[in-house]
């Protein structure tokens, strides 16, 4: 007998809310990678001057490993919503687009953290306290991205999924608590040693930059994980895609902005002093006092 008749599924297999998901991703792949040329090119003439070299650390590479991480991200998410639409099925990508969102994740809040503790940028190592926050976000994350798998491959409705989605948002506010404790501590300490030492104007800058990261990251934080879902309420079903298109270009301006705060320059706020100024050893000594680096050894790593 011949097979049953099967209507065709329309234009794809996409909702109206996801139909524009594929292209909305495809154009902030394309942006998070011009970002990336950016702060290669911007690291790379940094290597090149003598002078701007000794700016060029390793939080920086780290911070270009992100945004790569999240281009790709973005473009998997767009060939795996692509697929979805033209045969309703996109297993193989899907195993991808996990990992690399794991990997994005927790560079993200690797590096939120790592640049609110001051590492490689002042200071050469973590205390103890840090490596306890750092590893405890890690594995966080592996709890948060779990909870992601689950709720991408079930259905809503399905038995757990609930209860994976509340884990989901409890462990991502955990998150987001924890990466802001490193930036109190360090503005609570720089407001300290402000006024603690004859390089008042030397941390007040440090101040200024952490007060600023600090108010950066909150504002991401309360973009992406409330007023998105505000937005979310107040759209159109056919224009819930807006959402996802906020949340990616809030998270661009994010990265800019951070990046054009921390981005490795001669002039930088947490070591403004030149090396052939006669007084670098002073400002070396100081911030040695300051993160406990007291000694000939702290001194030769920071230099």
């Amino acid at each position: 007998p011949p097979p049953p008749f099967r209507p065709p599924p329309g234009p794809n297999y996409l909702s109206a809310c996801e139909s524009a998901l594929p292209l909305v991703y495809l154009v902030f792949a394309a942006a998070f990678a011009l970002a990336a040329a950016a702060w290669s090119w911007a690291l790379v003439r940094g290597g090149q001057n003598k002078a701007a070299g000794s700016q060029v650390h390793a939080i920086h590479w780290l911070m270009l490993a992100l945004v790569v991480f999240k281009m790709i991200d973005l473009l998997l998410d767009s060939i795996r919503f692509h697929f979805l639409a033209a045969t309703g099925s996109a297993e193989g990508w899907a195993a991808v687009f996990y990992v690399d969102s794991f990997i994005t994740s927790g560079l993200l809040f690797t590096v939120i953290l790592l640049i609110g503790t001051g590492w490689s940028l002042v200071k050469p190592f973590l205390n103890d306290r840090e490596k306890k926050i750092v590893l405890f976000v890690l594995v966080l994350q592996v709890l948060d991205n779990v909870a992601l798998v689950f709720l991408e491959e079930n259905a809503p409705g399905s038995q757990g999924w609930y209860t994976w989605r509340d884990v989901l948002h409890l462990v991502d506010i955990l998150c987001c608590c924890m990466i802001l404790l490193p930036i109190v501590w360090s503005i609570r300490h720089l407001r300290a040693a402000a006024g603690a030492d004859g390089k008042a104007q030397h941390n007040l800058l440090k101040l200024t930059l952490f007060r600023q990261f600090y108010i950066m990251v909150v504002a991401y934080i309360y973009f992406t994980r409330i007023i998105v879902f505000l937005l979310a309420a107040t759209l159109s079903y056919e224009h819930m895609w807006l959402r996802f298109a906020a949340t990616e270009a809030a998270t661009l301006l994010f990265y800019v902005v951070t990046g054009f705060k921390f981005r490795p320059t001669e002039e930088n706020p947490y070591l403004p002093v030149s090396k052939d100024d006669p007084d670098r050893d002073a400002a070396l000594k100081d911030v040695d006092s300051e993160f406990g680096l007291d000694g000939d050894e702290g001194e030769a790593e920071l230099s």
